[in-house]
């Protein structure tokens, strides 16, 4: 039995039983075609602090970061407004390109685990092949 949970109109739609759902796909793809630097990490990114889209931040708040603003989770309008805040986010925040990824998130201290960037880079994720010429 596949169990689908569907939020609203922008949501995300998953598989409780398939974590290579059209969630993957769709969340990946945008990242990819709006320009976020290092997709595969971020997508990785998203699925772990969201546990597969599971997290009420997710479903709730649109959040697939754990952003947070005043020590409160933010909240946004679309899951898709949320990898467009972690586009300004990392533009803002990542300066020097020449830096390794995983080295910036450990520096800027993304995360308070420090099992956070093992815990990224054995993550098994299926890297979704997705081109960006939407019509």
């Amino acid at each position: 039995m596949v169990l689908l949970l569907f939020i609203s109109k922008n949501s995300i739609a998953f598989s409780t039983e398939n974590k290579d759902s059209s969630s993957i796909n769709d969340v990946y793809r945008y990242i990819k075609c709006i320009g976020i630097l290092y997709p595969d990490i971020v997508l990785k990114q998203a699925i772990w602090e969201t546990g597969w889209f599971k997290s009420k931040h997710a479903r709730f708040k649109n959040n697939l970061f754990g952003f947070r603003y005043s020590k409160k989770y933010m909240e946004f309008g679309s899951w898709r407004s949320c990898i467009d805040y972690y586009k300004n986010w990392q533009i803002r925040k990542y300066t020097d390109t020449t830096e390794d990824y995983y080295s910036f998130l450990i520096r800027i201290k993304y995360a308070t685990s420090t099992k956070y960037i093992s815990s990224l880079k054995s993550l098994k994720v299926k890297i979704p092949d997705v081109e960006c010429n939407e019509k």
